[in-house]
């Protein structure tokens, strides 16, 4: 399997960039209205004048970003919100081969799953608000792009874009872990979020979904095998090991 260079370093790079750091700007700004729309929301006293206003000048922020963004997708890109399935024959390959895409329009197939599975996965695992930055998960796009990845084994191109996403740390703010997801609480999202869609991107591709599965679930079953492996892991990538987190991908392959 090889990941080829492609206009790394170029204006193409810089403004496909700069078109992940736009989206990612709204997501920032609904974050933090998200957050404050919880000002007048206390159990151990009766909210001010002021909290109140606070939380539902928020509240009214957060449903008109909300519904802008649910209407400029319906008018523009109506697939822009769906999760590039690890089910879907050859996934592994085609997203790895998306590497070396720079997209202005819509991001790269590469960017497109791991955002929009880190989104599935806070959104089973992690109390809202959360924040994960687009324009993160692309820099490490670029990063292994600029390395040309040459090697035969799916696991061993998983071990790198493991690395790079862990350290390009494209989740930046996460709510409490939701009962049942603890091991959130004692490691680096980045570490554990990303080794699970990973993990699910290794197994489907080599055909072990149950078919009564559907996305969401296989991403929960991934995330429990990984859980013990993430002290392991997150060892590694202070190493920058990427070869030791591809031996952890293989082992944990093994188990299920």
């Amino acid at each position: 399997m090889t990941i080829a260079l492609r206009t790394a370093g170029s204006m193409t790079d810089h403004a496909v960039c700069m078109a992940a750091g736009v989206r990612d700007g709204l997501r920032t700004a609904q974050y933090y209205v998200r957050d404050m729309s919880h000002a007048d929301a206390t159990e151990t006293a009766q909210p001010t004048v002021l909290s109140r206003g606070v939380g539902w000048a928020a509240r009214l922020a957060d449903w008109l970003l909300s519904r802008a963004a649910d209407l400029s997708i319906r008018i523009f890109l109506p697939s822009w919100r769906n999760l590039p399935s690890p089910f879907a024959p050859h996934m592994m390959e085609e997203v790895t081969r998306a590497i070396g895409e720079n997209r202005l329009a819509m991001t790269s197939l590469f960017t497109a799953y791991f955002f929009r599975a880190t989104r599935h996965i806070l959104d089973r695992c992690a109390e809202p608000p959360f924040l994960v930055l687009e324009h993160r998960i692309d820099a490490a796009r670029r990063l292994l792009a600029e390395r040309n990845i040459e090697s035969p084994s799916r696991v061993t191109v998983l071990g790198e874009v493991l690395l790079a996403l862990a350290e390009t740390r494209a989740i930046a703010r996460i709510g409490k872990a939701k009962t049942g997801y603890a091991f959130l609480d004692g490691t680096d999202p980045n570490i554990a979020v990303m080794a699970t869609a990973c993990l699910a991107l290794l197994l489907a591709e080599e055909g072990k979904p149950i078919e009564t599965l559907d996305e969401d679930e296989f991403f929960a079953i991934a995330g429990a095998l990984i859980a013990p492996r993430l002290p392991a892991m997150g060892q590694a990538i202070k190493q920058r090991d990427a070869a030791a987190l591809a031996s952890e991908l293989a082992q944990v392959r093994e188990l299920y």
